[in-house]
C-alpha cells in the first residue's frame, strides 16, 4: 500500500489526532489547518486557517481563522454527520470557547456554537466537551489563552464541583455539566484522591452508537508521575464507570460495548503513590521508590507473555476493555503491536484498526493496519521524525508556556514542553476516511508538515 501527500507546501498543514473521521459524506474532501510556522507553541492571540483539501489532493481553501488550536489535536475540526458542514473550535473576543459552523462546499462561516465541540452526535444534534482552559492549565491539549481573558474560579480548584464533562445542544445552545470531575474522582475509589495538583478530563470518545463516552481522567502524583483512570459514563449522566487505573494511553471503541487501549491497570501500585503522607516534608523517598518499581514493570513488559489472565495487565500491552458493570478485561495483540500508538476502528469494521507508533531509536514512526480477530498486523510505511528543535532565542518561551499551573510547570522539562508542544512534534495520528477505504496522517518526513493518504 502506498502512500500520497494531498496537501501542498510552502505553508505547513495538519489536522492532529487520531479519534474523528477526515472526510465529509461524498468523500471529496478532507479536513486540514494551515500555519506558516511551526517553531513554537501557539503563542497568545496567533491564529492558524481552518478550511479543506480536496480528498485526493490539492490546494488548500481556508474558510475562517481559529485562535484555538494546538499541534497535537489541532482545532477539533470535525464533519456535522455525512453533510458538508463542520465545527471547529474558536475564541470569542471575551476569551470564551465556541465553535465555528462552516460550509465547507460554500466556504463560509455560517454560524457560532456558544461552546466548543470535542466530540458530537450529529443525529441527535448534542455536542460533548471539556474545559480547554483547564486543559491547557495542566499541561494538556487544551488552547492557548488571551492575555486578557478572565478564567472562572472552577481553575482554582484541583476538584472542582462546577466543572468536568459538559453536554451542549447545537439547536437551542444550551449547555450543562454532564459530570462533574468531583463525581469523577471519587468514583470507584473511598473518596476523591487529592494529590496537591489539579484533576482534568481528555479524550473524550462516542462509542459507535453515540450512547456512552469514553475519557481519561488524569492528576499528577507527587513523585511527578501522573494517575490515569479510564472513565465511562452514558449520554444521560448516568452510569458512570472507573474501567482502569494505572498507566493507560490512547484507545478507540471496538465494539459499542468494548474498548481498545494501551497501558497497564496498576490500581495498587498506583494507589501507593498517590497516597496521602507522601506529601509530609520527607516521605518523597517511597514515592520515588514506588517510580522505580513501575519503571521496572515497564522495562519487564516488553518480554512478557498474552495469557489473558486479569493479572497479566498490570504489564504494558494493548488491552480489550469490557465497558460492561464488574467489566472484563484481557491482554491482545502481545508480540504483535508492543509499543503505544494512536489506534482507530474502521468506520465499517471495527475490528480493522490502523495504529501508528512513535518514534523508535532511528527517529522513525511506523504506520500499520491491524486485524483484531485474526491478531495480524501489515505495516503500511515508515516516516523519519524532525530534528529540529525550537529556538528559544526566535520567541518568548514564557509567552508558550502562559496560563500553565506553576506547580505543573516545575514537573515539565521546559525544552521537552516547547517541542513537543510545537510543530516540529509530529505524530502521524492516523483516521479514516468516512468510507473506510483510506488513512489520513500527518508526517514531516519530507520536511514540512503535511498531510498525507494511503492509497490502494
Amino acid at each position: 500500500m502506498a502512500c500520497k501527500r494531498i496537501s501542498n507546501g510552502p505553508k505547513h498543514h495538519l489536522f492532529g489526532f487520531h479519534d474523528l473521521l477526515a472526510t465529509n459524506g461524498a468523500g471529496d474532501l478532507a479536513l486540514s489547518l494551515e500555519v506558516n510556522d511551526i517553531s513554537h507553541p501557539p503563542l497568545p492571540g496567533e491564529t492558524c486557517s481552518s478550511g479543506v483539501i480536496p480528498a485526493e489532493g490539492g490546494d488548500f481553501v481556508p474558510i475562517h481563522a481559529t485562535h484555538t488550536w494546538n499541534y497535537p489535536q489541532g482545532a477539533r475540526q470535525q464533519w456535522m454527520g455525512r453533510s458538508d458542514l463542520f465545527v471547529c473550535n474558536d475564541r470569542e473576543m471575551d476569551g470564551g470557547v465556541c465553535a465555528r459552523v462552516c460550509d465547507a462546499r460554500k466556504g463560509v462561516v455560517v454560524d457560532t456554537l456558544p461552546f466548543p465541540v470535542h466530540c458530537l452526535d450529529a443525529k441527535r444534534e448534542v455536542a460533548y466537551w471539556q474545559d480547554y482552559d483547564r486543559l491547557h492549565m495542566v499541561g494538556g491539549y487544551g488552547y492557548t489563552p488571551f492575555r486578557s481573558q478572565k478564567f472562572p474560579a472552577s481553575l482554582s480548584r484541583d476538584v472542582p464541583m462546577d466543572d468536568g464533562l459538559w453536554r451542549g445542544c447545537l439547536k437551542s445552545g444550551e449547555k450543562e455539566l454532564l459530570v462533574s470531575i468531583r463525581e469523577v474522582a471519587a468514583c470507584g475509589e473511598k473518596r476523591p484522591v487529592e494529590t496537591g495538583y489539579p484533576h482534568y478530563l481528555t479524550h473524550a470518545v462516542l462509542n459507535p452508537s453515540a450512547s456512552r463516552i469514553a475519557f481519561l481522567h488524569r492528576y499528577r502524583v507527587v513523585d511527578g508521575g501522573e494517575t490515569t483512570r479510564l472513565m465511562t459514563i452514558g449520554i444521560d449522566g448516568q452510569n458512570l464507570r472507573c474501567l482502569a487505573k494505572g498507566f493507560l494511553s490512547h484507545f478507540t471503541w471496538v465494539a459499542d460495548d468494548e474498548l481498545f487501549i494501551w497501558g497497564a491497570h496498576q490500581p495498587g501500585l498506583f494507589a501507593m503513590r498517590e497516597a496521602s503522607f507522601l506529601r509530609i516534608p520527607g516521605a518523597l523517598q517511597v514515592a520515588v521508590f514506588a517510580k522505580k518499581m513501575l519503571k521496572t514493570i515497564k522495562r519487564k513488559s516488553g518480554s512478557s507473555k498474552n495469557k489473558g489472565a486479569c493479572s497479566d495487565v498490570q504489564t504494558l500491552s494493548f488491552l480489550r476493555i469490557k465497558d460492561i458493570p464488574g467489566h472484563e478485561m484481557t491482554r491482545c495483540a502481545s508480540g504483535v503491536l508492543t509499543v503505544d500508538g494512536h489506534p482507530m476502528s474502521n468506520p465499517v469494521n471495527l475490528h480493522r484498526l490502523i495504529n501508528d507508533t512513535y518514534p523508535d531509536a532511528d527517529g522513525v514512526r511506523t504506520l500499520m493496519e491491524y486485524n483484531l480477530d485474526s491478531n495480524e498486523r501489515h505495516d503500511v510505511g515508515r516516516f523519519q521524525m524532525s530534528n529540529l528543535k525550537p529556538d528559544k532565542l526566535k520567541f518568548d518561551a514564557a509567552l508558550a508556556q502562559y496560563g500553565l499551573d506553576r506547580r505543573v510547570i516545575k514537573k515539565f522539562d521546559q525544552d521537552l514542553y516547547l517541542f513537543t508542544r510545537s510543530g516540529y512534534h509530529c505524530d502521524l495520528h492516523p483516521r479514516w476516511s468516512r468510507d473506510g477505504k483510506y488513512a489520513y496522517f500527518d508526517s514531516i518526513h519530507e520536511g514540512a508538515r503535511q498531510i498525507y493518504r494511503t492509497e490502494a
